[in-house]
């Protein structure tokens, strides 16, 4: 009996010895799941590779805007513009304004000219004959512009502005009628002031200067990729005369107090109801109303600096027809241009006698066939 309650009592200290152990055992492996999340981030964390952070999306109206690649391209032609001289706060109020990037028409227009006319081969083209007319011009002239429809509207122009026609007249010697002629065919009597802003269209040039800046206009151009070199001096020089009209056109403003930005002219950058390049207004442009400042677009001013622009390039009244025709060419070198504008002046002067031959004309009764 006493045996028997030994065992008993040594089965019950190996029951609590076991459950000891397997409590211990228990302890010491903890499932990962039973971890804090604190420790379980740190026991990844440990084990697995590092990863780059995750980007937070900024929301638009807080994210930093990349300014566009041509502001830079305006901004280092305003400043050379200050180095070179020009007023540097009179740039800065200019360029601010420069909303869009250069435009690559008038450089593009220039090499598809430039190409053509050096490597392309010319089309055919009818003989040009001149031939005599009533008016003692030869023709051809620009179609639809000699007519007397056409001179009432110079006449009744003169007579609107007859002070500063007469004035123009009697200090450089051109006829009022030459004057208001050569500005019909410019502008139509300053209607028509072009639809390009010069002021782009100068500084787009300024700044193209490389073949594949134009690239849309040389795929259209035969064996223009076997030329590179040629077009890319070409361009540069172009591109420096357009500075050199863009740098002038800007002091002309500025000394003007005339605001470039809405200003109308040419592809190429003349403007003004004459039509001037801006680097022939410091040495030709004229004030014709005498109020301190030259202004293109006032008609007094046109008509003296046109009127001086002529007188420089030779004009006397007395001189033959053809020196009358090489002096206008200097203003455009066409000879249709010339022959028409001295055939309109010519309409003008005439237009009381060609009135009334055209009404009798008129009052005639048709002739009846036999």
């Amino acid at each position: 009996m006493a045996k028997l309650d030994i065992m008993n009592k040594l089965l019950v200290l190996c029951i609590f010895f076991i459950a000891a152990l397997l409590q211990a055992c228990a302890a010491t492996a903890v499932p990962q799941a039973a971890k804090t999340p604190a420790h379980a981030a740190k026991a990844q964390a440990a084990k697995a590779p590092a990863r780059p952070a995750r980007a937070h999306a900024v929301p638009k109206k807080h994210a930093a805007k990349q300014a566009p690649a041509w502001k830079s391209t305006w901004a280092a032609l305003a400043q050379q513009l200050k180095t070179d001289g020009v007023d540097p706060a009179f740039v800065r109020t200019v360029f601010a304004r420069l909303d869009r990037a250069p435009s690559t028409l008038p450089m593009g227009t220039k090499v598809k000219e430039l190409y053509s006319n050096h490597f392309l081969p010319k089309p055919p083209k009818p003989p040009v004959t001149t031939f005599e007319t009533e008016l003692g011009i030869p023709g051809p002239w620009f179609r639809g512009v000699v007519t007397t429809h056409n001179a009432h509207l110079c006449r009744d122009f003169i007579d609107a502005n007859a002070e500063a026609f007469a004035l123009a007249e009697l200090e450089t010697g051109v006829p009022q009628e030459v004057a208001a002629a050569l500005l019909f065919v410019e502008t139509r009597l300053g209607d028509f002031l072009g639809k390009e802003n010069a002021f782009f269209m100068l500084a787009s040039m300024a700044v193209t200067r490389a073949p594949e800046d134009v690239r849309k206009y040389l795929d259209k151009l035969p064996g223009a990729y076997d030329h590179l070199d040629w077009i890319r001096q070409k361009m540069e020089v172009k591109a420096d005369w357009a500075y050199k009209e863009l740098k002038a056109l800007l002091e002309y403003c500025r000394a003007n107090a005339i605001d470039p930005i809405p200003i109308k002219g040419s592809v190429y950058g003349a403007i003004g109801l004459c039509q001037f390049m801006p680097s022939n207004i410091a040495k030709l442009g004229k004030d014709g109303d005498r109020d301190g400042r030259i202004d293109l677009f006032t008609v007094s001013d046109a008509v003296a600096s046109l009127s001086n622009y002529l007188r420089s390039s030779g004009w006397k009244d007395d001189l033959p027809l053809d020196r009358k025709i090489k002096v206008l060419r200097s203003y455009n070198a066409m000879n249709i241009y010339a022959r028409t504008i001295l055939a309109l002046a010519e309409t003008i002067v005439r237009l009381d006698e060609l009135d009334a031959a055209e009404e009798q004309a008129e009052g005639q009764p048709a002739k009846q066939a036999p």
